[in-house]
């Protein structure tokens, strides 16, 4: 190859690399602003949604006491 081919072939590298880095910007910029559109869709619609309260799993609490009482089984409860 003589020097003028490799120049060529250098500049066209140089500029497919270009046109590829340009062409994969837009392609994350159009990602990027359709993911931001989803996103606030999606907060849009479920702002009015109830929240859970805090330190609970979102249900009714109900408050008490209880107390965990252990089955006894006795040897004459066998022989009825």
């Amino acid at each position: 190859m003589n020097l003028l081919q490799r120049i060529a072939g250098a500049v066209i590298g140089v500029v497919l690399f270009v046109l590829a880095l340009v062409f994969a910007s837009v392609i994350l910029a159009v990602a990027g602003a359709i993911a931001l559109l989803v996103g606030a869709w999606l907060w849009w619609r479920t702002r009015n949604l109830p929240r859970p309260g805090p330190g609970s799993g979102g249900g009714t609490v109900i408050e008490g006491e209880y107390r965990v009482e252990r089955e006894v089984r006795r040897i004459d409860d066998d022989a009825r």
